[in-house]
């Protein structure tokens, strides 16, 4: 097969494939016998059918189908063999593909448009200050978390009936709502929210419902900084550009369901998302990070996590959290979603070893403010 490509111009370049008889024949005919094999036509036994009336009934099917799994193979061999860094997918260019004809032809040409991906540098430095927040966790904040455990594990308490009276402050007393009288204070709550016997005393109790509060602040605090180092690389590739045309023309024959009004309204958003995949691959490649299936699967076992707590339930046993985060990965893109996060979280962490960090101590009312 003959393959040659056009120089690029303006990001976009045409590969053009020279398919001849030696690509495809030998193929074509051993599909021609597995069909005869198979074929079941009145007048002749199974696997007696002429070849010739095999061919006459799907050689041009067959023809059409081998040619063009071939010319899938082989483009796709190109790109990787010439390490070109392709935006979408090769699309068909019909204007300068010949018509073909299975009848009269034996040599078949392709052309294909390809959309190459644009050069730029995204790489941080200690040039690069991005703040770093410490935020602080005060004792009023502690009361309120001890309360809030307090009502969670509470007892729900009915209110004495009052004397009726006539008319609608009647209607009001008996539609009067029971009361949650709080938990006390004492060794059965602490063993209920951290497990029995993991805090003794109340000093303790505080010790580390403040402890956990930080961890979770501090968790936070990387998440802010996730955001603000991703806009200090999107702020690199703001004139990073694309081949528009290609990509929207792209983006219809992948999906089909999508509107010219669709793909304008958010265009915007979706040049920005591949402005940060092509970021992400160039800083991969940078710190030469990796994924692997234990990072995804403790991810999906940390979102179980949260999960659990937000209904409150903060000791789960990891054989439930493990086979919780199993179902979670069945779905493909939430599996796809969590990969990304660890390569973003990878890359954060990278990433703070290189800028330079402006510590900043905080209070959780203006952190909160920043989102």
């Amino acid at each position: 097969m003959q393959i040659s490509k056009t120089e690029a111009k303006d990001l976009m370049a045409k590969i053009t494939l020279v398919v001849e008889p030696a690509d495809y024949a030998e193929q074509v005919e051993k599909e021609i016998r597995t069909i005869r094999q198979k074929a079941n036509v009145p007048g002749f036994r199974p696997g007696k059918v002429p070849a010739s009336l095999v061919k006459k009934m799907y050689g041009k099917s067959v023809l059409a189908e081998t040619i063009n799994k071939v010319i899938g193979e082989k483009l796709y061999d190109y790109i990787r063999e010439e390490k070109l860094n392709i935006l979408g997918e090769p699309l068909s260019n019909e204007e300068e593909t010949p018509e073909l004809d299975f009848d009269s032809q034996d040599t078949f040409t392709f052309v294909f448009d390809i959309a190459l991906a644009p050069e730029f540098n995204c790489k941080l430095t200690a040039s690069n200050k991005i703040p770093y927040y410490d935020v602080q966790v005060t004792d009023e904040m502690v009361q309120k978390q001890v309360e809030a455990y307090a009502n969670r594990y509470g007892k729900m308490e009915q209110q004495p009936e009052e004397e009726k009276a006539e008319g609608e402050e009647a209607e009001k007393k008996e539609k009067k709502a029971p009361k949650i009288i709080p938990a006390e204070i004492n060794q059965e709550l602490f063993d209920k929210v951290f497990g029995e016997g993991t805090v003794k005393g109340e000093k303790e109790f505080r010790e580390k419902v403040k402890a956990d509060m930080k961890a979770q602040m501090d968790d936070d605090a990387k998440y802010r900084f996730g955001i603000d180092v991703k806009a200090a690389v999107m702020k690199k590739m703001e004139k990073v550009s694309f081949p528009e045309e290609f990509l929207k023309r792209w983006l219809k024959t992948a999906n089909k369901e999508l509107t010219d009004e669709q793909i304008e309204k958010e265009w915007e958003q979706t040049l920005n998302g591949l402005r940060w995949q092509l970021a992400k691959d160039q800083l991969a490649e940078q710190f030469q990070i990796k994924v692997e299936k234990a990072d995804v699967d403790n991810l999906a076992k940390d979102f179980a996590r949260m999960q659990f707590m937000q209904y409150g339930l903060t000791h789960i046993e990891d054989q439930y959290l493990e086979q919780f985060a199993a179902d979670m990965l069945k779905d493909e893109n939430q599996t796809r979603a969590i990969y990304e996060r660890c390569l973003e979280n990878k890359l954060y962490e990278a990433l703070k070893g290189v800028v330079k960090l402006e510590q900043k101590a905080i209070s959780y009312e203006d952190f909160i403010k920043l989102h």
